[in-house]
């Protein structure tokens, strides 16, 4: 992918040793003005996991020749990387290795920590001959004071190990037409090398000199064999001390170099281990308040960060409040929990606020920068409570902003870090998790308790209906023996008196009286039939059940012989299933048919041929018939009492045929329903236990 000038290509160590030399050679530069013109801050160059642009890294070296009149401080600065005083990257790196070329070896390796700008290769074209190829990345446009800076690093590598300054030849340069920057580097044996070489010579002489005074007259190379010894001698200890002073500027670069690295892996270690602990918290903390405060705990333990807050999302509110915080005084804690965020639009925006709407981390590494955008109360409190630089990071989850945690650390002289800055950002949707998991589990109780209390409601109102269920029944059961038993009397009475009337004074009569006294005499015998359907109705409830194996098919065609004795004349074809065998109780069973196959012949009576069909599929009997059928929207009225869909001038009924159906085969654990069309007729099916079902 092409680079663009704004593209984060080099490292901030590179420029640690620009300002370190600057420091010690040029301490009238005000370096705040240099880092300030390039875009740079103090604590962006001290952070090594910072990196910095082409753009910035172009103003940079412009203002640092200018300021400092130094055509060559590019190159000044790269050598300076390997003093002592600098204890630049080169030594951390290079110091555990046996000399400098193997460096040039492993560039491939060592080059992409410093710059991303480039791939860097090696080969051996000599005894100590190496030649570099720097190739650079599609969109990078360096300038020659990096070409200068980089070959100080060559002839640093050389100064670690006590070296003279390599020979660097840069035969080809990509600022003068080439398409790499290509370096020819050599070097000539350094001082203990040298001195390692006469003292082998100077062995190989003495040695040769023994041996020719074991051969010819003691007396006549006495002298010069003593004076070989003493050369021996001469070269040995010069050696040893030599090596004895490079050794021990070793182990000291080396020992600071290891308390570093060692800084280092502690600080890992408990960024690693706090990371864990807080997994631990999650998995094992359900309430938000337990969560909040052991991950400060966390925070405060294990990262050593001075001060920390974290700010939820109050839904009700539609602001951020305190919920949680570490390292402050309960003074200092009540007055940040009386400080609200608002997060409504026209509301003045700080930094928490913005962090929390972009959910983008902020690294503020001088408070005084952001007294311009701060709420001023809120800047004044900062201030207050001596914060100088603080890392804001959103608190997320699954792309949802639930808060701000908010660290800061006045102990710190340099301030926070971009390092700093990565953890925290890491950390941050960790928090969310566990924040977004409180949540869930304090709405699924707040539910739980929510149907837990409707469910003891909705069993007091089933209760309390059931009641009044069983009651409405028992008075209806009750009214139903009365109506059927108190009023059956009196209806005697009343058309038994009509027929003596009609018997004995019938002929007194006019034609008109006497269809009077006809009228009375058939109500009172059709009220009566009604009477007796409702009591049937009545008792179908508290029948005793007899189940047994029941063949309705034989049922049906009883029923339907008699049906046609009553209508001899009438076509009929029927369609009768052979053994259909339900479990229930004979004598409801016999209403059911009675009532289904009757209300078929009934309603069919008008077509010129009726056709009724019994049978059973799928475990579902049914009824069908070709008569006037009904409408399916009026089909919730066929099981009501006294519910009649066609005209009473018509089709005689009382309007109790199919509700008792329903009612029986309910309690024989069976259910009935109908489907029909106006004018071609209509089919009820219903269910009962299988054959042999105890």
């Amino acid at each position: 992918m092409p680079t663009s000038p704004d593209t984060p290509l080099y490292n901030s160590r590179i420029f640690d040793s620009y300002l370190k030399l600057l420091r010690k050679r040029y301490p009238n530069v005000d370096t705040q003005a240099l880092l300030a013109h390039a875009g740079m801050k103090q604590h962006e160059v001290a952070d090594p996991g910072h990196w910095f642009s082409q753009r910035q890294v172009n103003l940079f070296h412009d203002k640092l020749v200018q300021i400092t009149g130094e055509p060559g401080i590019a190159r000044e600065a790269g050598r300076y990387s390997a003093s002592p005083d600098a204890l630049g990257p080169l030594r951390s790196f290079f110091l555990g290795m046996v000399g400098p070329e193997y460096i040039f070896y492993l560039i491939n390796r060592i080059a992409p920590r410093f710059t991303r700008s480039s791939r860097c290769s090696a080969r051996k074209t000599g005894p100590r001959e190496v030649e570099l190829t720097v190739a650079f990345h599609e969109g990078v446009q360096e300038n020659p004071r990096q070409c200068e800076n980089r070959m100080g690093f060559f002839e640093a590598a050389f100064l670690l190990f006590d070296h003279d300054f390599p020979e660097i030849e840069h035969t080809e340069c990509i600022f003068k037409g080439g398409e790499v920057c290509r370096y020819l580097i050599r070097w000539r044996p350094s001082a203990s090398y040298r001195l390692l070489l006469a003292q082998r010579i100077s062995t190989l002489l003495l040695i040769g000199g023994v041996l020719a005074d074991l051969l010819y007259n003691h007396s006549v190379l006495g002298l010069p064999l003593l004076l070989g010894l003493l050369c021996y001698l001469g070269f040995t200890l010069l050696s040893r001390h030599i090596e004895r002073k490079a050794l021990l500027s070793s182990l000291t670069s080396m020992r600071s170099s290891s308390e570093r690295l060692l800084s280092q892996v502690q600080e890992n270690f408990d960024r690693a281990l706090a990371i864990n602990e807080i997994g631990q918290i999650i998995s094992t903390r359900t309430e938000l308040s337990d969560i909040l405060s052991s991950v400060n705990q966390v925070l405060h333990k294990r990262l050593g960060y001075g001060r920390g807050t974290i700010y939820l999302l109050d839904p009700q509110r539609n602001i951020l409040v305190l919920r949680g915080c570490f390292g402050l005084s309960p003074e200092d804690e009540e007055k940040l929990r009386r400080i609200e965020f608002p997060l409504a639009v026209g509301h003045p925006r700080g930094v928490v606020v913005t962090c929390f709407h972009t959910q983008q981390p902020v690294l503020v590494s001088d408070i005084e920068e952001i007294r311009g955008q701060a709420v001023p109360e809120n800047f004044a409190l900062a201030s207050a409570l001596g914060v100088r630089s603080f890392i804001c990071a959103p608190i997320v989850c699954e792309g949802e902003a639930l808060g701000v945690l908010a660290v800061d650390d006045a102990t710190r002289e340099e301030g926070l870090l971009q390092s700093d800055l990565n953890l925290i950002q890491g950390i941050a949707p960790v928090i969310g998790i566990s924040v977004r998991n409180a949540m869930r589990l304090a709405n699924e109780r707040r539910l739980s308790e929510q149907l837990r209390k409707a469910s003891e409601h909705l069993e007091r109102r089933v209760a309390e209906r059931t009641a009044e269920l069983s009651q409405a029944y028992a008075e209806l059961e009750f009214l139903y023996d009365s109506v059927s038993h108190d009023l059956r009397t009196p209806l005697r009475v009343i058309y038994g008196y009509g027929e003596l009337l009609l018997e004995g004074y019938g002929q007194a009569l006019d034609a008109p009286a006497r269809e009077y006294l006809a009228s009375i005499i058939s109500g009172g015998e059709r009220m009566e039939q009604t009477l007796d359907r409702m009591l049937d109705f009545s008792e179908v409830k508290s029948a005793q059940l007899s189940l047994e194996t029941v063949d309705l098919s034989l049922m049906a065609r009883r029923i339907l012989a008699e049906l046609r004795i009553t209508a001899p004349d009438r076509e009929v074809a029927l369609e009768i299933q052979d053994g259909v065998l339900v479990t229930g109780d004979q004598r409801l069973l016999s209403g059911v048919m009675e009532n289904l196959l009757g209300n078929a012949w009934k309603y069919s009576a008008l077509k010129g041929c009726t056709r009724i069909a019994f049978g059973q599929k799928d475990g579902i009997c049914y009824v069908s018939d070709n008569g006037e059928g009904f409408e399916m929207a009026d089909a919730g009225k066929l099981f009501i009492p006294f519910q009649k869909l066609h005209d009473g001038s018509r089709f005689q009924g009382h309007g109790l045929g199919l509700s008792m159906v329903l009612r029986m085969l309910e309690r024989m654990g069976g259910k009935v329903w109908g489907e029909g069309r106006p004018g071609e007729g209509a089919t009820f099916y219903f269910t009962l236990p299988p054959a042999g079902t105890p």
